[in-house]
Order: structure tokens, then C-alpha cells, then sequence
């Protein structure tokens, strides 16, 4: 079995960590930051994450007229430090995905998404990693991010139903 694939991304934000760790504790936020062309249509999760949750999520996006449903268990919750999720049901064969977070200042924290992911499918999953899915999964997560400093900021335009 070849070894997974790994996306790591990081993005300064001017909050203090605390405010960035409890925003991620919510999932019903994943909407807030959905990337254009993405929406959240179903958020079934308690509030706030614990290890050993479930978080079960349904997604859509254009120009895919189906919905896509997520079932991520939360294996680790580090007050303040991490949370990392991995699914159980999704697109890939693998995903665990970790929010790392790291006080900079006062009110300035780094936010760092590190994915591990593999798709299914072998060679053709494997090629469709080097043509599709990384870039996608690379914008998916900058425009991510982008719309997380942008919430907690307080500088979010609201956008009519992506």
C-alpha cells in the first residue's frame, strides 16, 4: 500500500488562540467557512467536541448536483492546542485531519491544517491525486483559512447560499 499523501498549511490570525481553539470547537461553523461553491447543508455534532465524538456532515458542491456525507469521529481534543478528526465515512480511504494552534501574541495565533489523506481506487487514485485532488484540496483549505481570519477578524462578508 504506498504511503498517504500529507497537506500542511498555515495562516496568521489576529485573535488570541483561545478564540481560534473555541471557534473550532463548534462544528455548525464548518458553514462560516466553507469554500465558494460549497455548502454545508447538514451539521449533526455536540457542541463543544470531545474525543470520542461524531460529527456527521452533509455537503454539496457546484457544479455536483448530489450531496456528499462526512462521519468524522474526534480522536484527540488538546485544550487549546489541537483537535484531530478522522472519518470514518468520506471520499478518501484515509483522512485524519489536525487543527493545530499556537499562540503568537496576545491576539495573534497561527493556525495550521494538516491533512493526511489517501484515496481510494490504487493507481487511478493515485493519479487522480497528482491531476485533481491536491490542487483541490490545496485551494479548498487557503480558501478555508482565508474565511476563518476573515470570520475572527470580524471583516466576513456575508455571501447569499454558496
Amino acid at each position: 500500500m504506498p504511503s498517504p499523501s500529507v497537506l500542511e498549511r498555515s495562516v496568521e490570525i489576529e485573535v488570541p488562540a483561545a478564540d481560534l481553539y473555541a471557534f473550532h470547537l463548534d462544528p455548525r461553523n464548518a458553514a462560516l467557512i466553507a469554500p465558494a461553491g460549497t455548502r454545508v447543508t447538514s451539521v449533526e455534532a455536540p457542541v463543544p467536541l470531545a474525543a470520542g465524538a461524531m460529527v456527521t456532515m452533509r455537503m454539496r458542491r457546484r457544479p455536483w448536483p448530489l450531496s456528499l456525507a462526512w462521519r468524522v469521529r474526534v480522536e484527540t481534543v488538546e485544550p487549546g492546542r489541537r483537535i484531530v478528526d478522522v472519518a470514518e465515512r468520506s471520499p478518501f480511504a484515509l483522512w485524519r485531519h489536525e487543527h493545530l494552534f499556537r499562540e503568537l501574541g496576545p491576539d495573534r495565533s497561527l493556525l495550521t491544517d494538516r491533512v493526511t489523506y489517501r484515496l481510494p481506487g490504487g493507481r487511478a487514485g493515485r493519479l487522480a491525486e497528482r491531476l485533481l485532488v491536491r490542487r483541490l484540496l490545496e485551494t479548498t483549505f487557503a480558501e478555508r483559512q482565508r474565511r476563518t481570519r476573515e470570520v475572527l477578524e470580524g471583516r466576513a462578508v456575508p455571501t447569499a447560499g454558496a
